[in-house]
């Protein structure tokens, strides 16, 4: 805690004095969409405050925070001053005692106990998220929320619909009583707490003290120079089988994306743009400076959106951004799947010098993915999964993946998600049909053993067999994947001698924004697709792994970079619209021989000349009798 907030609370002596115990919270499920929400109290866990306004407020409720045998931290994220969570080994009945203490002697205007949602720990803070119907007014909205117990907080960003609202109540049950209020609302869609959760990572465990110069020069074979393809001068490019696989990590030859494949086609046009929503991107790595855009740390709330230093794990987000788009052919370092393409840096997660993760809202997060897409954001990578649902969330990635949304000028953002790493069941948000979820295989072209699958699951991409501590000592990191880490001696290199800007990593964390680098291909040589003809041709071109045809554990199959591109093109070729290159493609091609006509004007595959000549016919010689799935 900063000193700021610990010379804040300095008052009391001791609160814990015999007093009855608060009643226990009760279960509450709600209904939200289709989905059902279930919070179980979980006083044992520890409990969230809301200070009272007044001074002696304040005064009294800081030496109940000091004394905390618990952690102590505030919600990160919006404006929200006064609101804690405290979270203590129990029993459930001190936090009770001192839950009512609290709200007895004036100190707080608001307790609750913390709350499990699907078997996660979730904070319910005083705050709903409301969509109300098209054509309701916020003078409307204003009248519910006097009948529900609310006041609004804000309207929410990039949204005519949606608003954040302050409870008035005391506990969480005027919570929940307002959240079923707003529900009955013929005016409203849908209200849910905004609940302050901890995503969980879909990338390795932090400890990973191991020496790096050892662990490159385990792959340190050389490119395959027979095998067809562009290949950057990227010192540690040998290493990433993911892009090229010769065995070189022990794996089969062939078990990657086919990136250089790939690369003869297009390195990735510059004016397509990734946001990694993640714990921050460093702003200053030599290998990523070059193809980054403004972007925006919605923890700090500025335009810094560099990850906090102190524990590795904030090196997250600057290892996705480094496999989505670390310069290529800079000599220097490693290569993202595309080159040149541009990465917006969202943070919206930190974690805390002691290792412990801030909490951050659905609200927040929300936003998050609102402002990615409303400043220019085409591809969304979001590696990190909850258990629970995130309606708030998800009504964000409606609005940015709908066609005539506010993606992409109305053709509609791509968001890819992992799976996460449970070998259970798709998370939240992969878990939802917007979303791209995506799995991990390994240097085999085998599921990961780690990696989550279900109906949901649409693709799976390279990653390591394992991703935690022993998984990394007991394989001597064969096998993972590498890519940039925080400059210097920050983040998940910060025990490693010899290597200090890069990293192994592992998890559907890696696997996601490495399918998110093939998204970004196929809009390099088509902008113009939608976002459901790019999901389909990123499906349809996977290699088919598992069960024939698409499966529960690999998806539609291993995403392959070359054969998307491949088939982007031969759609191209297709001039008529019957999802095969023939003569009847060939006869419009002629008709518009020398004529500017754009349907026709197929070549080159980077971007279209403007004239229908020999470039175009080349173009279709190359997919003549290509069936198109």
């Amino acid at each position: 805690m900063k000193r700021a907030n610990l010379i804040r609370f300095v008052a009391l002596s001791a609160l814990l004095v015999l007093c009855p115990a608060k009643s226990p919270a009760k279960e509450y499920v709600l209904t939200v969409g289709n989905e059902q929400l279930r919070f179980v109290p979980q006083g044992e866990k520890g409990y969230v405050v809301r200070e009272a306004k007044r001074t002696a407020g304040i005064s009294a409720l800081a030496g109940t925070l000091f004394l905390e045998e618990g952690r102590v931290q505030p919600i990160g994220g919006l404006d929200r001053h006064g609101i804690w969570i405290v979270e203590n080994d129990g029993p459930a009945s001190r936090n009770d005692a001192v839950m009512a203490e609290l709200i007895q002697n004036g100190a707080a205007e608001y307790v609750a106990p913390l709350f499990s949602s699907n078997g996660e720990t979730v904070a319910i803070i005083p705050e709903i998220v409301v969509r109300a119907k098209p054509g309701t007014g916020i003078e409307q909205v204003q009248e519910l929320c006097k009948t529900a117990g609310c006041a609004i907080k804000k309207r929410m960003e990039f949204t005519t619909q949606e608003y954040l609202l302050d409870v008035l109540g005391p506990d969480a049950s005027a919570v929940f009583a307002a959240v079923e209020a707003l529900n009955q609302s013929s005016k409203v869609e849908w209200a849910a707490p905004n609940t302050a959760f901890q995503p969980k990572l879909g990338g390795q465990t932090k400890t990973n003290d191991y020496t790096a110069g050892e662990q490159l020069r385990i792959a340190s074979a050389g490119q395959d120079a027979s095998s067809p393809g562009v290949f950057p001068n990227d010192p540690y490019f040998p290493q990433q089988w993911h892009l090229h696989n010769t065995g070189q990590s022990g794996g089969t030859p062939g078990a990657d994306i086919r990136a250089p494949e790939a690369w003869k086609i297009t390195t990735g046009d510059p004016n397509i743009i990734i946001a990694v929503i993640d714990t921050g991107v460093d702003t200053k790595h030599a290998d990523l400076i070059d193809n980054l855009v403004p972007g925006y740390d919605f923890y700090d709330n500025d335009a810094q959106p560099d990850p906090a230093t102190g524990d590795m794990s904030n090196a997250h987000g600057t290892a996705c951004a480094g496999l989505v788009a670390a310069k290529g052919n800079n000599g220097v370092g490693v290569t993202g799947v595309t080159w040149n393409c541009k990465i917006m840096p969202i943070r919206t997660i930190s974690f805390r010098v002691d290792g412990t993760q801030v909490e951050t809202t659905e609200a927040d997060t929300a936003t998050a993915f609102r402002w990615a897409a409303r400043n220019g954001a085409d591809v969304l990578t979001y590696s990190w999964g909850q258990a629970s649902p995130l309606p708030a969330v998800q009504s964000a990635i409606v609005d940015v993946t709908n066609l005539g949304g506010m993606g992409r000028h109305g053709k509609g953002c791509i968001v890819l998600a992992c799976s996460d790493n449970d070998n259970g069941p798709v998370r939240y948000p992969a878990k939802y049909p917007e979303v791209i979820a995506v799995g991990a295989t390994d240097h085999d072209d085998q599921r990961c053993r780690y990696s989550n699958y279900g109906p949901e699951l649409d693709v799976v991409a390279p990653s390591a067999p394992g991703y935690t501590a022993q998984d990394w000592w007991s394989t001597h990191g064969r096998g993972w994947v590498w890519t940039t880490d925080i400059s210097g001696v920050a983040g998940y290199n910060t025990l490693a001698p010899g290597i200090v800007d890069y990293t192994a990593f592992a998890g559907t964390s890696a696997a996601t924004p490495i399918a998110a680098g093939v998204v970004a291909l196929i809009l390099s040589v088509e902008p113009n697709l939608t976002g459901e003809e790019i999901r389909h041709f990123l499906e349809r071109s996977a290699k088919d792994l598992g069960d024939p045809g698409r499966d529960d554990y690999y998806g539609w199959g291993r995403v392959d970079a070359r054969a998307a591109l491949d088939m982007v093109l031969a759609k191209r070729a297709d001039l008529n619209n019957d999802w095969r290159v023939d003569l009847k493609d060939f006869a419009l091609l002629a008709e518009f021989w020398k004529t500017s006509e754009s349907s026709a004007d197929i070549a080159p595959a980077k971007k279209r000349d403007g004239t229908v000549d020999i470039r175009d016919v080349v173009l279709m010689a190359e997919y003549w009798l290509k069936q198109i799935p």
